[in-house]
């Protein structure tokens, strides 16, 4: 299931710009290469392999071999993992819990300084 992300989505959630662009670049696109990826997103090959490598990491990305043309190795063709509602619910989970905490550790100084 594709769909749109904007990269300020990510981005507003404190992921890194290069997450938020690989991101919304594969939101767009069924199969990339890095190279493809960097002209659509307006990364560098190595910022592009760095937000993979996030993604990679969060399972929001997964990587299969591409058909060989010549010689040579195929070529890694990267798609997005998880659908587009997938990925909000996860980013929303994340900064409700980011909440909590925030919020038991502004209860605890509280105390701390009504001492």
């Amino acid at each position: 299931m594709k769909g749109n992300i904007p990269p300020e989505v990510i981005s507003a959630a404190g992921h890194p710009q290069s997450v938020a662009k690989v991101v919304a670049s594969l939101s767009n696109n069924d199969y990339l290469t890095i190279k493809q990826l960097s002209k659509d997103s307006g990364l560098s090959v190595s910022q592009v392999s760095s937000g993979l490598k996030q993604c990679r990491f969060r399972g929001w990305v997964l990587s299969t071999q591409g058909a060989v043309k010549g010689k040579g190795r195929p070529r890694h063709l990267w798609e997005l993992r998880v659908s587009p509602l997938e990925l909000i619910r996860e980013l929303e989970t994340e900064a409700k819990t980011k909440h909590v905490i925030l919020a038991k550790a502004v209860k605890r100084l509280r105390a701390e300084l009504e001492k």
